[in-house]
């Protein structure tokens, strides 16, 4: 049988290289091609965090995955290619790029072995003051992990001894030279003579391991009251409990026959160990790019995003237009004007916001917890289960509650992704719907669109979605669509009206860009229409299931990713149906199942010309681009494709506004 899928971890790896090809880019800064490497270890760790408690479990019970068939251990093998492809490609970029920066004198990384004598005595007396005592040798044990993110393995003739490196030394040391640095891991592998000599160590290695933190939310349960669910919340944090190990990395000595000792000694299937020629963890790149980013040749051109004209009132603004900003082009600046406009306004009577992650000491934190201390109402969904911000989520939800707000904690069952603001002005109000996050930081660099209005159908909407998620009612609304479930609906119905009219008058199509796409019954519904000839144009950044080339001659279906300076997030749906009409949503979910089917999510159609033209305008842009786009290919693989034009959406938004200061 013919697979109809792909599968979506393996799609994942390849965004993953996708990432790991702006190293060979030459419009690519270079202190940027070191970051793109680092954010692709990162981008790994988490896969290995949290995708492979998926893939051991389908090999525990024997299961086979839905969308291609691939039993658990054909899937580990697979992956396990795919990471060895990728992790090639890296380090052979890493070696280039330090090797460039080195001829350009900005800085050096070496062994040990290759630094002068000069060096070595400076290096040696280093690592005895500030390394030696705190390196702690003991009897190995499998079933001790390391709590830390280095560690070494020394094994004696009859023993193996295990020490872990402080994650609190860096892990670049300066050698005593300006510029020049060793890794922490190298100094201690060629200066711990006293380790070395005292438990007669012959062989040693650096090693890392990584844990599934998949872990499920086992006590939720609707009947739960605040303060319970506050109260498990905050143990499952405290109780690290087991951590299975997915992944061991080591610096190799003897290859194949490595990975197999490690394999044993931790009870891992070989596929799970992988052998790297060079540092463990390139995260640390990420400390050499703030080191000298102040250099402008070394780094992207810095830009200012547009903000809000303080001359004018956006609150007043909005009675008459609504708006619609994206980022990082506008500034989320543009947002906390609004917000502190409400709070501010002596009409504001209530403001009702969604919380899924923001930074540390965040002004739309402040702000709320101001607006309750002037006597306004203010009720915030704070979603605790955004995985690795959980222990932050609680901090935020504590100060709220503190400061005389009124919290929720959403759906026990579904997260609340959700990204919604509403202010109430007695009768009437404004809303603000987006893409992304409340956050500052990611906001300057996460490419996302942010729609404001008072238009009175998306503020009752608003209070319909506040009602409905606080338990006071049923969700009743005009315009906007929410999962679970009714967005996937919304999507399928939308595809097949634009199938009938496309029947009709050979005229239409449907635009999609989204991070993920891997829901089986939207990828189904893409296939039927596109086998009656329906153009689809999709944008998707990362992992994608929908296979090219199924749905026989008629089939016009373009998927691309754009990988380039910003990370997309924004969700844009458009369905063009060849008569004059079209519709122009925006959402807050992507086309994946835990989206559509397991979260509450928002989806905003435009219904204002302005807006509609102002994103047709985008997506329009975001189709021309092929400097920053790679294109999916029939044999699942993605690549460049050499146009006439060679025109980056991101970069023609950065320079339009160069020499400009306000969105209006």
């Amino acid at each position: 049988m013919k697979i109809k899928y792909y599968n979506r971890d393996l799609s994942w790896l390849l965004f993953d290289n996708r990432v790991i090809d702006q190293a060979y880019n030459d419009k690519v800064p270079l202190l940027e091609k070191l970051r793109f490497l680092s954010i692709a270890s990162n981008n790994l760790d988490e896969f290995f965090r949290v995708r492979m408690h998926n893939v051991y479990s389908m090999i525990t019970r024997k299961k086979r995955d839905r969308r291609t068939g691939l039993d658990g251990v054909d899937l580990l093998s697979f992956i396990y290619d795919f990471n060895s492809r990728n992790i090639s490609k890296q380090y052979q970029a890493l070696g280039i790029v330090l090797d460039d920066i080195k001829d350009k004198g900005i800085f050096e990384i070496s062994y040990f072995k290759d630094t002068s004598e000069k060096e070595k005595e400076y290096l040696k007396k280093y690592y005895t003051e500030n390394i030696s005592k705190r390196l702690k040798v003991v009897e190995f044990s499998a079933s001790k992990k390391s709590h830390t993110n280095l560690n070494v393995l020394l094994c004696s003739k009859d023993q193996i001894f295990t020490a872990e490196i402080p994650d609190d030394l860096d892990r670049l040391v300066e050698t005593g030279v300006p510029n020049h640095f060793v890794l922490l891991e190298d100094l201690i592998m060629n200066a711990a003579e006293d380790h070395f000599k005292k438990h007669k160590i012959i062989t040693s290695y650096v090693y890392r391991l990584t844990f599934d933190k998949n872990k499920h939310y086992d006590f939720l349960d609707e009947d739960l009251s605040d303060e319970e669910y506050l109260d498990n919340m905050t143990d499952y944090l405290t109780n690290k409990g087991h951590r299975k190990t997915t992944r061991v990395e080591f610096m190799s000595h003897d290859g194949a026959r490595d990975r197999v000792f490690f394999s044993s000694l931790f009870g891992i299937s070989k596929k799970s160990v992988y052998e790297i020629c060079g540092p463990l963890d390139l995260k640390f790149l990420d400390k050499l790019f703030k080191k000298y980013r102040d250099d402008p040749k070394l780094v992207f051109a810095p830009f200012t995003g547009l903000t809000w004209n303080d001359s004018k009132d956006i609150l007043k603004y909005l009675d008459t237009k609504s708006l619609l900003v994206n980022y990082p082009y506008a500034s989320f600046d543009i947002f906390l004007k609004f917000l502190k406009a409400a709070v501010n306004d002596s009409r504001t009577t209530a403001i009702k916001m969604s919380i899924y992650r923001t930074e540390k000491k965040s002004q739309v934190v402040n702000l709320l917890r101001t607006a309750a201390g002037k006597g306004i109402k203010v009720t915030v969904i704070v979603e605790l289960r955004a995985r690795f911000d959980e222990q932050h989520n609680l901090i935020v939800a504590d100060e709220l509650e503190k400061a005389g707000c009124k919290i929720l904690y959403g759906d026990r069952v579904n997260k609340v992704h959700a990204k919604i603001c509403l202010v109430e002005q007695g009768k009437s109000g404004y809303v603000q719907i987006g893409t992304g996050n409340y956050n500052a930081i990611t906001s300057k660099i996460f490419s996302d669109v942010s729609f404001f209005t008072s238009n009175p159908q998306y503020v009752n909407d608003a209070k319909s979605f506040f009602d409905s998620v606080a338990g006071n009612s049923a969700s009743d609304f005009n315009l906007l669509v929410t999962s679970p479930n009714s967005i996937k609906q919304m999507v399928l119905h939308k595809i097949r009206k634009a199938t009938r009219n496309y029947l009709r008058t050979g005229k239409g199509k449907v635009f999609i860009k989204v991070n993920g796409l891997t829901d089986i019954d939207i990828i189904n519904g893409i296939y039927g229409a596109a086998r009656l000839g329906l153009p689809f144009r999709i944008i998707v950044r990362g992992p994608c299931s929908l296979k090219l080339g199924l749905c026989g001659e008629k089939e016009d279906i373009v998927v691309k990713s754009i990988v380039g300076e910003l990370l997309e997030h924004s969700r844009i749906y458009n369905f063009d149906y060849g008569n004059g009409e079209d519709e122009i949503w925006i959402s807050s979910a992507d086309l994946m199942t835990r989206n559509l089917d397991r979260r509450v999510e928002i989806a905003a159609p435009m219904v204002e010309e302005p807006t509609k033209k102002k994103l047709r305008k985008m997506i329009k842009m975001y189709m021309k681009d092929s400097a920053n786009s790679y294109y999916l290919n029939a044999d699942g693989e993605y690549g460049k494709i050499k146009r006439f034009w060679n025109i980056s959406a991101q970069q023609t938004w950065l320079k339009r506004i160069k020499y400009r200061k306000y969105v209006k």
